[in-house]
C-alpha cells in the first residue's frame, strides 16, 4: 500500500533497480536511477524522504553522491542507505564518513531492508520532536561552558557524574561533555539485559552502532583517521570529528575523554548494583510475606487437626461406653480401659504436634530475613544521600 513516503534508488545494475522497484514499491513511492547524476537531475526537482545508494556507481561513486547530497541545504537531513557487496570496517567507516545513516551488504534481503527504512523513518519523526529540546541543551551548554578551558570540563563531568542517578542522565553528561570539547560522537551502554547507543542526533542510529560493533572488542583506545573510541567493559564513547591537525590538542582531548570513560563506567556498575539491590529488597519482601502466610497456614491446620483429634477420640469413647453394656464388664475395668483410651489417643495427637517447633523455626527464618531487609534499607537511604540511591533507569 502506497504511502507517500519516497525512497530514490540509484544503482547501476538493471535487476537490481527493477528487484528494490518491485518489492519496495507495494509499501512506498520508488523512484529508480542507473547513475548519481540523473540523481542529481531529479533531485533539483523533487526531494524524496530517503535514498538507496549503490556505493560502486560509474562516474561518481556512492559515496560522493551522498556527499554532495548532504552538502546540499535542502536534502542534508534526508538519510542515506548505502548498498554494497562489502562488509568491511574500511567500507563500513567509509559510508560513515560519507554522511550515511545504515549499510545493506549485497545481496539485499528485502525484508531486512524494509526493516530498517522503517526503522529509519521513525528516528527520523522522533528527531523532529525533539529538534527543538536538543537546541535549547545546545544553548544552554554553549552559555554555561563558553569561557571553561579543558581542565574545567572534565572536572565539571566528573562533579556530575556522581549526581547521576540513572542511565540517561549519565549519557546526557557525557555528550555535554563533547560538546564542550567541540566533538560530536555517540555513546553505547552495555549492561544486563540492555544495550543502546545514544547521540546527539537521537537512539540507535543504524550506523553507529554498526561501527561499534567493529571496534568495541580492539584497543581500550582506538584511533582511526578523525574517529577516535574508548573501550569499556560497560560503555563505549565514539568521536567522529577527533581535531588530529593539533596533534597536542588532540593529545589532551584524549586522556581527558579517557579519564572520563573510565569513570562513566564505574558509575554505570554502581547503578547496575543499585538496581540489583532493590530487586534483593523486592523478594526479601516477597519471602517474608511468604513465611507469614505459612505460619499461620500452619497455625490454623495445626488448630482444626487438635480440634478433630478432640472429636474422634471423644466418639470413640461414647462408642465404647455403648459397647460396655454389652460385655458385662465391671465399673472398674470400664473405667480402666477408657483412661487407657484417652491416654493413647492424647499420645498419639503428641507425636505428630510440630506445629509449635515449625512456628519457632519459620519466625527465626523471618526475623534474619527482616533483619537483612532493614540493612539494605539503610545502605540504600544512606546511597542516596550520597547521590546514587535513585536506581537503574531511562527516566
Amino acid at each position: 500500500m502506497e504511502t507517500g513516503y519516497t525512497v530514490f534508488v540509484v544503482d547501476d545494475d538493471k535487476t537490481t533497480r527493477l528487484l528494490l522497484g518491485s518489492s519496495l514499491g507495494k509499501a512506498y513511492v520508488v523512484e529508480a536511477f542507473d547513475s548519481a547524476e540523473s540523481c542529481l537531475d531529479r533531485l533539483a526537482h523533487k526531494q524524496p524522504n530517503l535514498f538507496l545508494l549503490d556505493v560502486g556507481l560509474p562516474g561518481m561513486d556512492g559515496y560522493e553522491l551522498c556527499r554532495t547530497i548532504k552538502a546540499l541545504p535542502e536534502s542534508r537531513s534526508i538519510p542515506v542507505v548505502f548498498i554494497s557487496g562489502h562488509d568491511d570496517l574500511d567500507a563500513v567507516m567509509a559510508g560513515y564518513d560519507a554522511g550515511g545513516e545504515d549499510y545493506v551488504v549485497k545481496p539485499v534481503d528485502t525484508v531486512i531492508l524494509q526493516h530498517k527504512i522503517e526503522n529509519l523513518r521513525r528516528i527520523e519523526e522522533d528527531k523532529k520532536l525533539l529538534l527543538g529540546q536538543v537546541k535549547d541543551t545546545d544553548d544552554l551548554a554553549t552559555l554555561v561552558l563558553a569561557n571553561l578551558d579543558e581542565y574545567a570540563v572534565l572536572i565539571k563531568f566528573l562533579r556530575s557524574l556522581n549526581e547521576c542517578g540513572t542511565i540517561q542522565e549519565t549519557v546526557e553528561a557525557i555528550l555535554r561533555s563533547l560538546a564542550a570539547f567541540h566533538l560530536e560522537g555517540a555513546v553505547q551502554i552495555r549492561l544486563r539485559n540492555f544495550e543502546k547507543t545514544f547521540s546527539k542526533a537521537g537512539e540507535n542510529w543504524p550506523l553507529e552502532i554498526a561501527v561499534i560493533k567493529h571496534i568495541r572488542s580492539l584497543d581500550r583506545i582506538f584511533e582511526f583517521r578523525t574517529h577516535c573510541a574508548y573501550n569499556f567493559e560497560h560503555i563505549t564513547i565514539l568521536v567522529t570529528n577527533m581535531s588530529v591537525a593539533d596533534a597536542d590538542l588532540c593529545g589532551r582531548i584524549r586522556d581527558h575523554l579517557a579519564i572520563a570513560a573510565e569513570a562513566a563506567d564505574a558509575r554505570l556498575v554502581a547503578l547496575q548494583s543499585f538496581t540489583d539491590n532493590a530487586s534483593m529488597r523486592d523478594e526479601i519482601r516477597y519471602l517474608l510475606l511468604a513465611v507469614g502466610q505459612t505460619v499461620e497456614s500452619y497455625r490454623q491446620k495445626y488448630d482444626e487437626a487438635r480440634y478433630r483429634g478432640s472429636v474422634f477420640t471423644t466418639r470413640i469413647l461414647d462408642d465404647l461406653l455403648a459397647a460396655f453394656a454389652h460385655l458385662g464388664m465391671s465399673s472398674e475395668q470400664e473405667e480402666e480401659i477408657l483412661e487407657m483410651v484417652k491416654d493413647r489417643s492424647n499420645k498419639l495427637i503428641d507425636i505428630y504436634d510440630i506445629a509449635g517447633e515449625s512456628q519457632a523455626t519459620l519466625g527465626e527464618l523471618s526475623q534474619k530475613l527482616a533483619g537483612i531487609l532493614a540493612a539494605t534499607e539503610t545502605r540504600a537511604t544512606s546511597d542516596a544521600g550520597s547521590g546514587s540511591g535513585r536506581g537503574l533507569s531511562l527516566a
